[in-house]
């Protein structure tokens, strides 16, 4: 920079000592990309909210009919969707899925629940339960994140453990 524009910049600043460094900004594109972006992030949060997390719910492997009663132990893998009425002491797996007509009453320890019917008991969640509009939920729920649409219908206590906790 030539002595003049420094001088002239240094009376601008108020800044006459030579041993400061003037650190000015005059690129605003910085300051318009920023604006983007935080308005690209501000849209995705928004759709995150509007729609449920299904995408963390892998493909349904069981499926456990509407009409359909079951009482007793349940251990699986992948998800499991119920639309009938299950009765159970433990129901262990990844993911648990409850229809809109599904009854479900008994000890649930999974990792991802997604509720749109009716749950009584307690629930042990290790990654996040998700309460949907038509849901009904009698329980005790722990879990790290609890999602709560407008709607639902939860009489409970919520435990939310921290994720340094369960290490």
């Amino acid at each position: 920079m030539a002595p003049d524009r420094l001088q002239l910049w240094r009376a601008l600043l108020g800044n006459s000592g030579a041993d400061k460094e003037i650190q000015v900004v005059l690129d605003r594109r910085q300051g318009e990309r920023r604006q983007r972006v935080q308005a690209v992030e501000q849209e995705q949060r928004q759709e995150e909210r509007r729609d449920p997390l299904s995408s963390a719910v892998p493909e349904v492997a069981s499926f456990l009919g509407e009409g359909t009663r079951w009482r007793g132990e349940l251990r699986f893998t992948g998800a499991v969707r119920v639309d009938g009425h299950m009765e159970g002491v433990v129901i262990r797996g990844e993911a648990l899925i409850i229809g809109e007509r599904g009854f479900v009453s008994g000890e649930i320890e999974v990792e991802v629940l997604q509720v749109r019917g009716q749950v009584q008991g307690n629930i042990t969640a290790k990654k996040r339960v998700e309460l949907l509009e038509s849901s009904r939920v009698t329980s005790t729920i722990r879990a790290p994140s609890l999602v709560i649409w407008k709607g639902a219908t939860f009489d409970g206590q919520c435990e939310m453990p921290s994720p340094q906790a369960d290490r």
